[in-house]
């Protein structure tokens, strides 16, 4: 898999009631991903600079035609040091990234630690 420049390391607590279910309409999409869910043809792509839209974080790492879930309330361990109490976007340049204090994009939670934010999406997060 391609390597986003900020990734998720997997997720501390998430509400399975509140996930979103579909198909990967793309590879390479990495855990904790902000991602959208297409309304032309129903499948999952990363949140980059063709959409500022994120319907959730994927669960796990997934390829073109593998079953997807995405989170959209959780907390979720990323690799890059956050400041605490900072929004976290969704990245908007190609490739997609987990959330993070450092790029420009929709908002779609918080930083809780220097490790950990709280995703948070109530309805589409977008700029």
């Amino acid at each position: 898999m391609t390597s986003l420049l900020y990734k998720g390391v997997g997720w501390d607590m998430y509400d399975p009631r509140m996930t979103l279910k579909g198909e990967a309409g793309e590879d390479d999409i990495e855990v904790g991903a902000c991602c959208w869910i297409s309304s032309t043809n129903g499948e999952i792509y990363l949140s980059d600079n063709a959409t500022s839209i994120i319907h959730g974080c994927a669960l796990t790492s997934a390829d073109d035609g593998d079953e997807l879930v995405l989170v959209t309330h959780g907390r979720l361990r990323v690799t890059d040091s956050n400041t605490p109490g900072l929004n976290v976007y969704g990245q908007r340049n190609a490739g997609g990234s987990a959330p993070n204090v450092r790029v420009s994009g929709a908002v779609c939670g918080f930083s809780v630690e220097n490790y950990l934010v709280f995703v948070h999406i109530d309805s589409v997060s977008a700029t």
